[in-house]
């Protein structure tokens, strides 16, 4: 289970040096045949002895690929729905891409996103592979109608796990990747931009 960083100053203290957590997807990884804007989506990547891949990450919905990050797992986003397209979306999605490439025989991949927007954590899991096959990619959002069942206000301040995982033919997990999307209240995310342009301000002048 993991411990929650909902803490501003959690984001504000990590160090440029933990950037490295967080890539973008080349090739046939990332974006999604059809989309647009997504390429520099950053992805918490993991990659299993075998070869099978798990990558997920989080994008501003319509307002571009980049959300405030710590470079590691966790993404922090803006409450409310964007309304310009009339489909009353989070302004915010996650994102999801797997290979479970040539050896991993019998294996399978699952979702499992968190169904408490608080501190606390309960994964409802599902499988990947039984829908989409040994290879997938693909951008969901909170308030797409297939996730209606969880419990999610986007217009309240939330702590959301995600993770995509591998398993063997036995059932053993070979592989996880995992990530959490905060949505603070509306004054802590401003402190986050503030901090995250100072660091960034800094490290320029250092170079």
């Amino acid at each position: 289970m993991f411990r929650r960083l909902t803490a501003v100053a959690a984001l504000i203290a990590v160090s440029f040096s933990a950037q490295a957590g967080l890539t973008t997807l080349t090739g046939g990884d990332w974006p999604p045949a059809g989309s647009s804007g997504l390429q520099d989506v950053l992805f918490n990547k993991q990659t299993s002895a075998g070869g099978a891949m798990v990558a997920i990450g989080a994008h501003a919905y319509k307002n571009g690929a980049f959300l405030a990050n710590d470079g590691v797992r966790n993404f922090y986003a803006q409450s409310g729905t964007y309304a310009p397209d009339g489909k009353n979306y989070a302004n915010w999605s996650f994102d999801f891409s797997y290979n479970l490439g040539a050896n991993c025989t019998g294996c399978k991949v699952f979702l499992g996103v968190d169904s408490d927007p608080t501190a606390g954590v309960n994964f409802v899991d599902g499988e990947l592979t039984a829908a989409f096959g040994p290879v997938a990619l693909n951008s969901w959002n909170m308030e797409m109608d297939f996730l209606s069942a969880f419990n999610f206000d986007p217009f309240s301040a939330s702590s959301t796990d995600f993770r995509l995982y591998v398993t063997d033919a036995s059932g053993a997990r070979l592989v996880s990747s995992d990530i959490t999307v905060n949505v603070p209240e509306p004054g802590a995310l401003a402190l986050v931009a503030v901090a995250l342009a100072g660091l960034g301000l800094s490290r320029r002048r250092k170079a």
